[in-house]
C-alpha cells in the first residue's frame, strides 16, 4: 500500500489516528494524535481532525472489541472458501439476533481433518454506524479490524516472539486479551475494568487499588485460558505475557502481571520496528501504549488473510473499475518507465548481440582466407566453405582414372586388414596412382619383408606384389624396404 496509510483506532475510550507515508519496505509516521470520547464519537474526530489533516491514499479503521462477539468452532471442511460458504448457517442457531442482519468473519486456527477456527460477528447497524461517523471528512475505509488484532499480527512477525503467548490491552472502562497458539489468533475477550478508573497521569487510583484490580483481571485471564483449554481439549502454555493500552503507563503494571500471571510479561512497542521512522518532533510526543494499536494497523501488510475484516457484503468496498484520475496517473507513469526501460534494454541488448555479430563474422572471414587463399571473392563464407570440403572429400576418396565403385580408402582398408597388427612393420611413404601402389618402410628382419609381401599378393585389388629393393640401414637395426604393387585394371 504505498502512499499515505491513516490509521484510524476507536476504543471505548479514545480516538487514535496514526498517518504513515509508506514507501518501498519503508513507513514513515507523518501525524498522529489521540483524544478521549466525552460527548460521542463524532466530536471526538471533529477534535482529532482539528488537530491533523486525516486526508491519504489509504483509510484502515479499528473497532472495539468489546462490540464484537465471538465463538471458537470447528468445521468438516479445510477450504477456506467452503468455510466461508457455510459458516453464517452454523452460527445461526448460536446467536440472539437475525443472521442476515450481522456480518461475520473467522480466522483459521488450525488445520487437520478438520479446521478449528475463531469466529467473530458484529451488528450490521453498528459498522454502519461507525462509516457513517467518517462519511463527512471523506474517509472509507478499505478495513475495518478489531482492535488489538494488528497489534498481535505484529508480534508474532517478530524476532523472538515466541510461539504461544497472550496479549492483554489494559483500558480505564474494558479490557481485551488476545490469546494466541502456534502463531495465530485463538481466543478473544473482553473484561470489564471500571476499577481502574481514571486511567490519567494526574489521578492515579492508590496503589492498593491497582494491584487488586489488576490482581482481579489476571484471575479472569487466567480462568478464561484453562476454560478454553478444557472445552477445546488443546494444551495453551502462556509463555509471555504481552501488554499496552492506557495503563501499561504505569510502571509496576509489568511486574504485578509477571507475579499474577506467573509469566514473563513485556510492553509492546510497535515503534521499534525496523521500518518504522519518524521525525524527533513526533518521537516526543510518542505514546506506544496509546498508540500503537493505530500504528500496527497501518502496518497490516495484507489486507486479506490472518486478520478479520467487516467489509463484507452490502459494506464491501466499490472499487470503480479504473480507479480514480490519481491512481490511473501513477498507473501510467509506472507503466511508461517499466517500457522506456524495457526499451533502453532491448536496445543495449541489440547492440551488443550486433558487435558480437560482426566480431564473429570477421574471423570467419579470416579462417576462410587463410583456409582457401586461392579464394577471392567472399560472400556467403559457410556456404562456400561447404562447398569446397565437399569436393576435397571427393578428391580424398577417389583416384582419378577409376570406376566410381572403386575408392582409395577402400583399397587402403584391405591393405591394413592383411597386416596384422603383431607385425614389426613402420610404413613411411605410400603413392597411390593409377596402374600401382608404392609402399616405403623399414621392419625389423628380411623374413619380414618376404611375409608382408606374401599377405599382400591374395589382394583381389591387385595382380602382382614387387619387392623392389630390401637393405639394412645406416645402424644396422632396421631393414629398409620397397614394395611396388601392380593394381588389377
Amino acid at each position: 500500500m504505498p502512499g499515505k496509510i491513516l490509521g484510524l483506532d476507536i476504543s471505548e475510550e479514545t480516538v487514535t489516528a496514526v498517518q504513515v507515508k509508506s514507501g518501498l519496505n519503508r513507513h514513515e509516521v507523518t501525524a498522529c494524535a489521540q483524544v478521549m470520547i466525552e460527548d460521542g464519537v463524532d466530536e471526538a474526530l471533529k477534535s482529532l481532525f482539528q488537530q491533523m489533516d486525516p486526508k491519504s491514499d489509504t483509510y484502515l479503521l479499528s473497532i472495539p472489541g468489546s462490540r464484537v462477539s465471538y465463538r471458537n468452532l470447528q468445521m468438516p471442511f479445510k477450504d477456506p472458501k467452503k468455510i466461508r460458504q457455510t459458516l453464517s448457517f452454523e452460527i445461526e442457531t448460536m446467536v440472539p439476533f437475525p443472521i442476515e442482519d450481522l456480518l461475520v468473519d473467522f480466522a483459521v486456527l488450525d488445520r487437520a481433518d478438520h479446521s478449528d477456527i475463531l469466529t467473530a460477528y458484529v451488528n450490521k447497524s453498528l459498522v454502519s454506524e461507525y462509516l457513517q461517523h467518517l462519511e463527512p471528512y471523506g474517509i472509507d475505509p478499505e478495513v475495518l479490524e478489531i482492535r488489538g488484532v494488528p497489534t498481535l499480527l505484529w508480534l508474532i512477525k517478530q524476532e523472538g516472539t515466541p510461539e504461544n503467548g497472550l496479549l492483554v490491552d489494559i483500558g480505564g472502562k474494558k479490557s481485551t486479551m488476545i490469546l494466541y497458539a502456534k502463531g495465530r489468533v485463538a481466543l478473544m475477550r473482553t473484561f470489564s475494568s471500571n476499577a481502574l478508573r481514571p486511567a490519567t497521569q494526574d489521578k492515579m487510583p492508590a496503589p492498593e487499588q491497582i494491584e487488586s484490580s489488576l490482581e482481579t483481571l489476571c484471575t479472569t485471564v487466567r480462568n478464561t485460558v484453562h476454560a478454553y483449554s478444557c472445552q477445546n481439549n488443546v494444551e495453551t502454555p502462556l509463555e509471555r505475557v504481552f501488554f499496552t493500552g492506557r495503563w501499561a503507563l504505569y510502571p509496576d503494571t509489568g511486574s504485578l502481571l509477571e507475579r499474577f500471571l506467573e509469566v514473563p510479561s513485556e510492553p509492546v512497542n510497535v515503534s521499534r520496528d525496523k521500518r518504522v521512522r519518524m521525525s524527533a518532533d513526533i518521537y516526543g510526543e510518542w505514546k506506544p501504549a496509546l498508540m500503537d494499536h493505530a500504528l500496527a494497523l497501518t502496518l497490516r501488510e495484507d489486507r486479506r488473510v490472518r486478520g478479520f475484516n467487516f467489509r463484507k457484503g452490502e459494506f464491501e468496498v466499490k472499487k470503480q473499475i479504473l480507479g480514480s484520475m490519481k491512481e490511473l496517473r501513477k498507473a501510467a507513469t509506472i507503466v511508461f518507465a517499466v517500457l522506456v526501460f524495457l526499451a533502453f534494454d532491448f536496445g543495449v541488448d541489440y547492440t551488443l548481440l550486433k558487435k558480437r555479430h560482426d566480431v564473429l563474422d570477421q574471423k570467419v572471414n579470416e579462417v576462410f582466407r587463410k583456409t582457401f587463399p586461392d579464394v577471392t571473392r567472399i560472400v556467403d563464407p559457410l556456404q562456400q566453405m561447404k562447398v569446397r570440403i565437399n569436393e576435397l572429400k571427393k578428391s580424398a576418396l577417389m583416384t582419378p582414372g577409376l570406376k566410381a565403385d572403386e575408392r582409395v580408402v577402400d583399397l587402403i582398408k584391405d591393405i591394413s586388414e592383411r597386416v596384422p597388427m603383431d607385425l614389426d612393420v613402420h610404413v613411411n611413404r605410400m603413392v597411390i596412382d593409377p596402374d600401382t601402389v608404392q609402399i616405403s618402410g623399414d621392419t625389423d628382419t628380411f623374413n619380414t619383408v618376404d611375409s608382408l609381401k606374401g599377405r599382400l599378393e591374395p589382394s583381389s585389388y591387385f595382380t602382382t606384389v614387387t619387392i623392389t629393393s630390401a637393405n639394412l640401414d645406416r645402424k644396422g637395426n632396421r631393414v629398409e624396404f620397397d614394395l611396388k604393387l601392380q593394381r588389377r585394371k
